[in-house]
């Protein structure tokens, strides 16, 4: 007999970003709706704040919080 785990449902990016526990890439990629491997290249890019946790890529939610408000008054700018 498999034990089968639960299934998760899918939240938003703002229900992340609450939520205070560490983000995994693939739910940071379901929240933003971007490809798992983009989230993957951002992080060994050094374009998103991580946490590398014996190898495992984690997100701290409040400074994806920073890094989302730093690209929107960056996007803000440059389009003026």
């Amino acid at each position: 007999m498999s034990r089968q785990e639960p299934k998760r449902s899918r939240s938003s990016l703002q229900e992340l970003l609450e939520g205070g526990n560490l983000i995994s890439p693939e739910e940071l990629a379901r929240g933003m709706r971007v490809a798992r491997v983009t989230i993957y290249q951002w992080a060994r890019r050094g374009v998103i704040p991580h946490l590398k946790i014996e190898g495992l890529v984690r997100f701290e939610p409040e400074e994806i919080k920073r890094w989302l408000e730093a690209k929107r008054k960056t996007a803000i700018q440059t389009s003026r």
